[in-house]
């Protein structure tokens, strides 16, 4: 008994803890996309094919976005490693993370 109780309040701990995070994560999401004056910045590299839809998917919508392939940009590397490292394409919009090639949730979000 004792052992479930634990469990279930580490469960309770690690939970608060991930919403937290998603929190801190819609703040610097929404901190850098100010600081590159874009509603929209997707960290990308030149071999991924689900960036590379990204990317065509916001050109076609004639959506501007400032792009930063994380392998040539010291800086985009550094910023797309506060949000945890992995996952891309990551797409901030308007201060939303949103991780792989997800038109419908690039829409949702830049919708007024």
């Amino acid at each position: 008994m004792i052992k479930w109780i634990a469990a279930v309040a580490a469960l309770v701990i690690l939970m608060g803890y991930a919403l937290f995070q998603l929190g801190a994560g819609g703040r610097l999401a929404a901190e850098l996309n100010r600081q590159h004056r874009s509603e929209v910045v997707l960290y990308s590299a030149s071999w991924c094919s689900a960036c590379a839809a990204t990317r065509q998917f916001l050109t076609d919508n004639r959506i501007p976005f400032v792009e930063l392939d994380m392998e040539q940009d010291p800086q985009g590397s550094r910023e797309f490693a506060q949000f945890g490292g992995h996952g891309i394409p990551l797409v901030l919009v308007r201060g939303r993370a949103i991780r792989g090639h997800q038109p419908r949730l690039l829409i949702q979000a830049l919708s007024p």
